[in-house]
């Protein structure tokens, strides 16, 4: 909503001055020289700059996607190895041994604790 605030005022101080500005002047860069009216010029530079801005707007984009690519591979292959820890941890059963060894009480439900 903000740079429609912004872009709207300066695009229609830009309509209004091509409109207002038509007759022709001579132009010139370096050794090039033609005629065309202020407005028209207004105009051509806005869209050129238009134009280079959203190229510069894609390239970063496009930065930015690759990057997500990558890190969503890594996603994938983390979540694969998660996965094969996961079942290698379900296949090994926990040994427990049958019997305490010597020295050790039993913790057998059975026996009665006397005071």
């Amino acid at each position: 909503m903000i740079r429609l605030t912004v872009v709207i005022p300066f695009l229609l101080a830009l309509v209004i001055f091509s409109a207002s500005n038509q007759d022709p002047l001579d132009m010139w860069l370096l050794t090039y020289s033609w005629k065309c009216s202020a407005g028209v010029l207004a105009l051509s530079v806005a869209a050129i700059a238009f134009v280079m801005g959203a190229f510069c707007l894609w390239v970063a984009e496009l930065v930015q996607r690759r990057r997500a690519r990558k890190a969503e591979q890594r996603i994938k292959e983390l979540e694969a190895q998660l996965a094969q820890v996961q079942a290698a941890s379900a296949v090994v059963p926990h040994a427990v041994p049958a019997s305490q060894p010597s020295g050790y009480p039993s913790l057998s439900t059975t026996q009665d604790d006397r005071i």
